[in-house]
């Protein structure tokens, strides 16, 4: 903030002194005592959903790029901006398949609307929209979502959680929405019908509701002279018991304000005015006189429990109203429920026992559900200092015994004074399901600070901290780190976050103040990287395990391992964490949601975002080359699943001829680059077997060596001179190589060699009839005879080796995997299956490194750059294909490629079912996994 100039000294060191210090004030933190509402969604695909500052619009942004877009607003708000307010509530499914926001009026009804999700993320279409009477505008909303929460294990399986929240089974989305009139309404849409219906019940009285049920209106409570309106709401969905039959029973909390009515307010007026002279019949007829003391924020939460029921064939709802938690703290800020899963029943003590003996000892061993419900609180006293922030804990647990008129009770459980620091934003932290331990994250500001002296003034300086609160007594989490919380010098404190929001994987955090948008690091657990057997168990390979698992985006988690503070290493342990957890599910018979191809295809976005951050040139190099070499993996695989669906039982399916040969050119122009490294490897080294004491170590001829630009940057690292391996085995380390030693890389590439052989030799036995077959055919065999491959020799090479890659130990196969090139222990392998690739009939030499257009007269077609495979701008990435300049494209946020998936294949009136499919499959994510945004080509 502005230090404070008035209170500064005119003259002399005191004021010099003053200069250098900044300074927090009571109105600077007053906006959270106002309710002002800037709300803030982050998305399961890595978008942040943010209102307009001033209009009634919602700004999205993918993280971390630059890619921003409007989401389109009702017809009705479009036709009259100016009556309606920027939306104070925003919230996205689970499947980010569902957006709603709400729109405040000016002196009108507010607007609630509902988006659908089309397969870009930047393309929102608008389901159904609703007015919402005044008096009765929506406070809170949240989707009920009926996936199951992915964890890890301390031994690197995961598991699902049990079931949080109501089940909807027939509705799709359901929203839940809660109102200033203290009512819940239930939106949902059925998965057979086309309209949106609801369900409407109060929450302040017991009630009952179903579909078949005429709806009754609920005027909000009214009290002679005032108006009681929900201010702020918060939904507790808890995990369901399994102990016992599950219960879509979720809670809600409330905080009211009480506000002057209409008559109330004219009576103020009129009194205003009064000279007195008032007669005497109209005294009794007179409201009564306004009490500003009693138009405050009532010192209460209330509580409510919710039950969401389907009986197979209608929704109802059934609330009732739990005993409200008084407190005294005059000015709540945050309040949220945070819910901790049970413990699952050991399965190994007593197996075979009789269900109804062991029922009672079995459930007194276990340990049930935890729901709190954690709130802040700001006193400002007189308005003359600081507030005083505190933060309070309330377990909710079912009253014993449970057949009780109130089910559920609230005990203090903690209760936390932060003075002299102001807690300013709460949002739910991580949660270790092993240990049972839940963390809240709080920001927490400075009262003051100093100022940088001298004219190298930084643009931001730290204000405070982010903190890991542990429940239940509030305690910082010993294990946790205390990111700072940076602001720019010349508003130190004078623009507080307003909300948060946590990122899909509770790494980083979004806080929307009245000025900015802020991304922070939450507080991580100080773990660093250990033995093998330990590197899952790291947070961040723990975080991209679940990501993985759930199918969500891994934005965060890249950002984070492409900061500069990051090391090197953290890449390849994260990497190599996952992959245990991978192999572990496999071992125990768990089903993997995901696939070494899909930890590849993180690790595509993982080497682009450390190449953007890097500073080094050589590094950059070096990660851009791990980066097209892992997109590539991708490729391989998606091109051998392509041939696969249009495989038929004597060849294959010729409708989309042209798009197999765009398939077969990529596949070949890629072997090519594969086999042009291994000819330059034979001739680099002496192809007899190695006696020297390193078995590892190539041998180079007497001869001079090539300029190779990867094995140049690679002898010049810091790495390498830190891992001190010898400069003649650099080469075998080139990213390119891991497809001849990696048993699954290595499968793929002989599945797709094997197909693309079938597919030359289907094409040459047959006979063109037409003019299209004729050309096609004769596309495929000039590919073919001019790449100087003999394929099938190729596909014998790499399935012989095939099983000798598959005898490497398996941590080292996943080193290679994490490393993005091969390791030593992989080295003599390697250099086996070159010694056989460049020694066989497989390679025509003359035919790999001359083409046609470089000839002279070919001269026209010669290019001053040669772009690797996969970088070249003008080509589809998923079908390999040219880009159309004239048809709309998609951009891949992960690996950069664009692509024109979705359209209509179409060979002489007819379309291609079988390529149809394998094209549907790309048509919500790129091959790496990425996700679309709509990009011009």
């Amino acid at each position: 903030m502005y230090p404070d100039a008035r209170n500064s000294p005119s003259k002399g060191k005191a004021k010099q002194a003053d200069a250098q210090n900044w300074h927090s004030h009571w109105w600077d933190f007053h906006p959270l005592a106002d309710n002002i509402q800037r709300p803030v969604a982050w998305s399961n695909t890595s978008t942040i959903f943010t209102p307009h500052p001033s209009q009634p619009l919602i700004l999205g942004r993918s993280f971390s790029s630059s890619k921003q877009f409007l989401i389109v607003s009702p017809d009705q708000i479009l036709n009259n901006p100016a009556a309606y307010e920027p939306p104070n509530v925003i919230t996205v499914s689970s499947n980010d398949l569902w957006l709603f926001a709400y729109f405040p009026g000016r002196d009108c009804d507010g607007v609630g609307c509902l988006w659908q999700r089309g397969y870009t993320i930047d393309k929102w279409n608008i389901k159904d929209y609703w007015a919402c009477e005044r008096g009765a505008g929506i406070v809170n909303a949240m989707f009920v979502s009926a996936e199951r929460e992915w964890v890890t294990c301390p031994d690197g399986s995961t598991t699902r959680l049990a079931q949080c929240g109501p089940l909807t089974p027939v509705s799709n989305p359901t929203l839940l929405t809660v109102t200033q009139a203290h009512q819940l309404n239930v939106y949902f849409l059925r998965t057979y019908a086309s309209g949106v219906k609801s369900l409407t019940c109060p929450l302040v009285q017991a009630c009952y509701t179903a579909e078949n049920m005429s709806q009754v209106a609920h005027d909000p409570p009214r009290g002679p002279k005032t108006s009681r309106l929900c201010s702020a709401a918060s939904f507790g969905f808890i995990f369901h018991d399994r102990t016992r039959l599950a219960e879509s029973v979720f809670m809600v909390a409330m905080r009211s304000r009480r506000h002057p009515l209409s008559d109330t307010l004219r009576a103020a007026s009129d009194n205003s005015h009064d000279l007195g002279l008032s007669l005497d019949n109209q005294l009794d007829e007179r409201p009564p006189l306004l009490d500003w003391n009693s138009y405050q924020e009532e010192q209460m939460i209330e509580l409510c429990e919710v039950k969401l029921r389907f009986d197979g064939l209608c929704m109802s709802v059934v609330t009732a109203p739990l005993s409200p938690i008084y407190h005294p703290a005059p000015c709540l800020t945050n309040f949220m429920f945070v819910s901790v899963p049970g413990s699952k029943p050991d399965t190994s003590t007593s197996p075979k026992a009789s269900p109804t003996k062991d029922k009672q000892p079995q459930r007194g061993q276990l340990e049930l559900p935890m729901t709190y419900l954690v709130a802040s609180f700001l006193d400002f006293e007189e308005y003359a200092s600081l507030p005083k922030s505190r933060i309070v804990a309330y377990s909710i647990v079912r009253v014993v015994p449970p057949n009780s008129k109130i089910p559920w009770a609230a005990r203090l459980v903690g209760d936390r004074s932060l003075s002299p620091r102001i807690l300013t934003v709460v949002a739910p932290g991580s949660l270790s399901v092993a240990m049972r331990k839940a963390t809240v994250v709080v920001a927490m500001t400075n009262s003051g600070g100093v100022l940088a002296r001298g004219a190298a003034k930084p643009k931001e300086i730290p204000v405070g901290n982010l903190f890991a609160l542990q429940l239940p007594d509030l305690s910082d989490d010993p294990d946790c780190d205390h990111p700072s919380i940076l602001a720019p010098a010349n508003r130190t404190s004078s623009d507080c976050p307003l909300s948060i929001f946590t990122s899909p994987n509770k790494l980083l955090a979004c806080a929307v103040s009245m000025l900015q948008t802020s991304v922070y690091i939450l507080p991580r657990a100080r773990i660093t990287s250990g033995s093998k057997d330990t590197l899952h168990q790291l947070p961040l390979a723990q975080a991209l395990t679940v990501a993985l698992q759930s199918r969500r985006s891994t934005a965060d988690i890249s950002h984070i391992l492409s900061l500069p503070s990051t090391p090197a290493t953290m890449l390849h342990d994260t990497l190599f964490g996952t992959l245990t957890s991978y192999e572990v599910n496999a071992r125990l018979g768990t089903a993997n949601s995901f696939s070494m191809v899909d930890v590849m295809g993180a690790a595509v976005e993982i080497y682009r975002a450390r190449a953007r951050w890097t500073q080094n040139e050589d590094e950059k190099e070096r990660y851009l080359m791990l980066s097209r070499n892992a997109l590539n993996v991708c490729s391989v695989s998606a091109c051998s699943a392509a041939f696969e669906n249009c495989k038929e039982l004597e060849g294959y399916d010729l409708e989309p001829v042209w798009q197999l040969i765009s398939l077969s050119t990529w596949v070949v122009a890629f072997l090519e680059d594969l086999m042009k490294e291994c000819v330059f490897l034979a001739d680099l080294t002496d192809p007899t077997p190695n006696t020297s004491l390193n078995p590892n170590e190539v041998m180079p001829k007497q001869e001079p060596m090539d300029d190779n630009p990867f094995l140049r940057n690679w002898l010049t690292s810091p790495s390498q001179q830190v891992t001190n391996q010898s400069p003649h085995s650099v080469s075998l380390d080139t990213p390119i190589l891991l497809h001849l030693v990696h048993p699954l890389f290595l499968s793929n590439l002989r599945a797709v060699v094997f197909h693309v052989s079938s597919f030359h030799q289907y094409l040459t036995s047959m006979t063109a009839k037409r003019e299209n077959s004729q050309f096609a055919r004769d596309t495929m065999l000039d590919l073919v005879n001019s790449s100087g491959l003999d394929l099938k020799v190729l596909e014998d090479i790499l399935s012989s080796a095939i099983p000798e890659a598959s005898a490497i130990p398996v941590e080292e196969v996943m080193a290679s995997f994490a490393e993005g090139h091969p390791v030593p222990a992989q080295h003599e392998q390697l250099k086996k299956t070159i010694r056989s690739l460049t020694t066989s009939s497989a390679i025509d030499r003359p035919r790999l490194f001359i083409k046609s257009s470089d000839l002279v007269d070919g001269f026209a077609n010669l290019s001053v750059s040669d772009h690797p495979v996969g970088d070249d701008p003008g080509m589809d990435v998923v079908t390999k294909g040219r880009l159309l300049t004239q048809k709309p494209g998609l951009l891949c946020l992960r690996c950069g490629g664009r692509s024109q998936v979705g359209g209509e294949v179409m060979v002489a009136g007819h379309s291609s079912p079988r390529w149809k499919i394998w094209e549907r499959m790309w048509a919500a994510r790129c091959i790496c996994g990425g996700s679309w945004v709509n990009g011009n080509i």
